[in-house]
């Protein structure tokens, strides 16, 4: 499915998004030369919704069309640079608890913009009109493992809940998310519209060097995948499939990217020998990610469920060669592009990844396939077809 396809399920009713204001229907939206959107930037600097906030801030505001205020945490750098006409108002309250809301809501009050656009669940409190919530995906939710704690989890529904009553708009970045989305809060499907994220602000950085730290000598390749040890991201898959192949082939090593977890992969693997050529690389720069994915042999993504999914993209466009699990949005995403496998299935991953290793053909057309399908998704379109759905609201 091509990026543009991701974002052909529009939802416009007639149904209420909030008690005091009325859907908006498709040809209720009013042209205005220059919108002032208000975007909720105060987690630009955390990973994941971080990358989606920067890449949609940045492109929104080299456009002529909007004048974006960003609304960022005290200490942090907006992602919008001071060379753009953009206007910066800092928040201090943390974005989850009532004071966060609070603050958001007495900001956009004093803004007074034509849209009010979240970026993440958290919304202001009393909600303005119109509002824009993106919803990335509802994980903790359908996998309550991913967060253990149930304080936690009451607190992520509360806002979950709320973004779904107040908003009325909800962006969504794949229709498995939307999905979702709709099965939980079945209120939300009127309101719901696709637009897929993006990687090429990411990939059009400098490549750096893979460090020598992490100890590979000539000769020797690796396959790289994500260090993150949450449940739905499968690490033990990726490992025991690991474990399966290595013993053939002496010159393959596993780096992951991230920091490691005292005695994960001995918990997993036991005294297995191959646990030795697993390595963390600890927290990395992008210059070095990026050198990561173009060197790497295969990247390897066995999650079991993602909201969008950027790091097979990100690999793709490198022209590296991608085995991802067939489950929630990566088909979806990687679009024929990638390897699958059935999810969970160790054996399945190990054959998968012999195949990419040894099939040359197979390889060439995994490297031509992955940086087409990549090329699908830019920040600039996101930013474009968000822009298309401001246009309705305002």
């Amino acid at each position: 499915m091509a990026a543009a396809g991701l974002c052909q399920r529009l939802y416009w009713s007639g149904e209420e998004t909030s008690r005091s204001r009325p859907a908006l229907t498709r040809n209720q939206g009013y042209m205005k030369d220059r919108l002032r959107i208000l975007l909720d930037c105060r987690m630009a600097t955390w990973t994941g919704v971080g990358r989606y906030a920067t890449g949609l801030a940045r492109a929104l505001a080299a456009r002529g069309d909007v004048h974006v205020v960003q609304v960022v945490a005290a200490k942090d750098v907006p992602p919008v640079s001071s060379q753009l006409r953009t206007d910066v108002v800092r928040a201090t309250a943390h974005p989850f608890g009532p004071a966060g809301a609070l603050e958001l809501g007495r900001i956009a009050r004093d803004v007074g913009p034509d849209i009010t656009h979240c970026l993440h669940f958290p919304t202001p409190y009393p909600a303005p009109h119109p509002l824009m919530v993106t919803l990335h995906d509802l994980t903790p939710l359908i996998m309550p493992s991913v967060m253990p704690s149930p304080a936690k989890r009451l607190v992520y529904r509360f806002w979950n809940d709320r973004a779904t009553r107040v908003a009325d708009r909800i962006l969504v970045n794949s229709s498995h998310t939307a999905d979702d989305v709709e099965r939980l809060y079945p209120r939300a499907m009127a309101k719901l519209v696709m637009v897929p994220h993006a990687v090429d602000d990411f990939t059009k950085g400098p490549v750096g060097a893979v460090p020598p730290e992490y100890g590979l000598t000539d000769g020797e390749s690796y396959l790289l995948s994500m260090g993150n040890t949450k449940p739905n991201k499968d690490l033990p898959t990726l490992l025991r499939a690991f474990a399966k192949v290595a013993p053939e082939r002496i010159g393959l090593k596993l780096l992951l990217v991230g920091r490691e977890v005292p005695g994960y992969v001995e918990s997993i693997l036991g005294d297995d020998r191959s646990a030795s050529r697993i390595h963390f690389t600890g927290r990395v720069d992008d210059a070095t990610l990026r050198a990561l994915y173009a060197q790497a042999s295969a990247f390897v993504f066995p999650s079991t469920y993602e909201g969008f999914g950027l790091p097979p993209l990100e690999a793709m466009t490198f022209g590296t060669p991608v085995v991802a699990a067939d489950s929630s949005s990566l088909p979806e995403v990687t679009g024929g592009a990638a390897l699958l496998f059935p999810a969970g299935d160790t054996g399945a991953l190990a054959h998968a990844i012999v195949r990419v290793l040894d099939d040359g053909v197979l390889r060439a057309r995994l490297s031509e396939a992955g940086p087409r399908r990549a090329a699908d998704f830019s920040w600039e379109r996101t930013a474009e077809l968000t822009l298309a759905v401001y246009r309705e609201m305002a």
